[in-house]
This record gives structure tokens, C-alpha cells and sequence, in this order.
């Protein structure tokens, strides 16, 4: 969908000079581009984004950078005990030391791929006996993450809606359907699949790819009325190997 699509989808008003504000906090936004990025992040590092998309569409990307992590509220979002989520933020935080994403861009309206490189994270602070739990995400983010301020497409979905997912293949395949809510169709070579959720060795072959990865997050994902009609199909070369899987599902505003 275009920027315009999903301020009307939003019921987001601009007028003359004004800055756009997203009223429906529960809906979360993010630069296409960024959905499709190559990336490894576990769970708990993918929920600490969807928080910050959460305060970035209460309040916009804050001047400093700086998003604090609150684990009363991250405890009521993700349905875990207080312990749980002081233990699972922590974590995330450790664990964004050195992970970076992938984004594919194209300069010039020429027909050339060119590879950009991130890092997700600049700063972080663990201050566990104040509760205090920051980040500052890496500022080449922002026109990824900032919906309407720059001009790229940007997926839609729900907060309440990936809250409930398991994993992060489920996190990563709803977001990847709700780039084709309009449509309901999503088809990806399992090339592309496998280096864009960086997925290991083990997992070339489409059998355990299915049993572990795919099959799992379709269960996961049909518990949400938006996607309970969700299947896969697949594609096969000549030779029967499987190189494509199609995703589809009832189309939704």
C-alpha cells in the first residue's frame, strides 16, 4: 500500500503544515524495507522493537534517541509475570551487542541492488535494581521506523496481534502477511526466506524447514481472526524440489 492508503486505513489526518499524529496506539508501523531486511534477532530483541514502535506511534521518535523500556508495561503487553519480563528484557538488551540488519535498496531508479549494512543498536543501559532499561537505537533507523515522515511503503499491523505470537518466526511471518493484507497473498522463494529470517544450516532441506519454522508459525498465526483461513502451498522444480511456498489468507482492511 502507498504512505496515502495507509493514512486513510488509519483515519490519520494531515493538513496544511501539520505533523501526522497516530491516534490508534495499538497499531504499529514499519517501512517495508524493513520487513524485508535480513536480520537474526530472537523473541525477546523483536519485542523490545515492537515497544519502541509502540512509543514511536505515541510520541514519535524521542529527541535523544533514547527509548526506555517499561517492564510493568511490557509485562501487561506480553501476558508474563514481573519476573519474567525483567529477565527477558535484559537478555534482549545483551544480546543486541553487535547483531546487524540487512536492508536492499536501489539509487537512481537504477536496476541495481545495493546492499546497506546497520548495526540496530548504538547504546544500552541495565540498571536492574532501579528498573532501568534503555536503548538507543541506531538513528539510520528512524525513516524505517517513524511512519509518514519519509517516503517509503510501510507494513500495518497490530500490537495486540503479535503480542500473542510465540516466536520469532511467527513475529516475522506476520509481519510479512500484513504486507499483503489488501491482498491476502504472500509468496516468497524459500531462498530469499531462509537469508531474510538468516535461518541455519540445518534447515536447506524443506522437510525440517516445514516441521520447525513454517508449520508452527501458521498454527500460531491462525489463533488471530485476521489470519485463522491461512494455508501454504508450495512449488516444485521438475526435479520435485520444493522452491517457493504461496501464503493465503482472507484479505483485511
Amino acid at each position: 500500500m502507498s504512505i496515502v492508503c495507509y493514512r486513510h486505513a488509519l483515519g490519520i489526518d494531515m493538513g496544511k503544515g501539520e505533523v501526522a499524529v497516530i491516534k490508534k496506539n495499538n497499531v504499529l508501523m514499519q517501512a517495508n524495507a524493513l520487513t524485508q531486511a535480513k536480520y537474526d534477532l530472537s523473541r525477546d530483541q523483536q519485542r523490545i522493537l515492537v515497544m519502541c514502535l509502540d512509543s514511536i506511534a505515541k510520541n514519535n521518535w524521542p529527541k535523544d534517541g533514547i527509548f526506555r523500556i517499561n517492564h510493568e508495561e511490557y509485562m501487561k503487553v506480553f501476558g508474563i509475570s514481573e519476573k519474567e519480563a525483567r529477565e527477558d528484557i535484559i537478555r534482549a538488551l545483551k544480546g543486541f551487542k553487535g547483531k546487524e540488519l540487512t536492508i536492499h535498496e536501489t539509487w537512481d531508479n537504477v536496476d541495481e541492488l545495493i546492499i546497506r549494512d546497520m548495526v540496530w543498536v548504538t547504546s544500552r543501559w541495565v540498571g536492574e535494581k532501579r528498573g532501568i532499561y534503555q536503548i538507543k537505537l541506531n538513528s539510520d533507523l528512524r525513516e524505517f521506523m517513524v511512519p509518514l515522515a519519509y517516503d517509503h511503503s510501510f507494513t500495518v499491523y497490530r500490537l495486540g496481534h503479535i503480542a500473542k505470537t510465540s516466536s520469532k518466526y511467527s513475529m516475522r511471518l506476520l509481519q510479512s502477511l500484513s504486507q499483503f493484507r489488501d491482498t491476502g497473498i504472500f509468496s516468497i522463494k524459500l531462498d530469499v526466506l531462509r537469508k531474510r529470517w538468516t535461518l541455519p544450516d540445518s534447515y536447506q532441506g524443506f522437510g525440517l524447514l516445514r516441521t520447525r519454522v513454517l508449520e508452527p508459525a501458521i498454527k500460531d498465526l491462525r489463533k488471530l481472526p485476521e489470519f485463522s483461513t491461512l494455508t501454504m502451498e508450495t512449488r516444485k522444480e521438475s526435479t520435485g524440489k520444493v522452491t517457493s511456498v504461496i501464503f493465503q489468507f482472507t484479505p483485511f482492511p
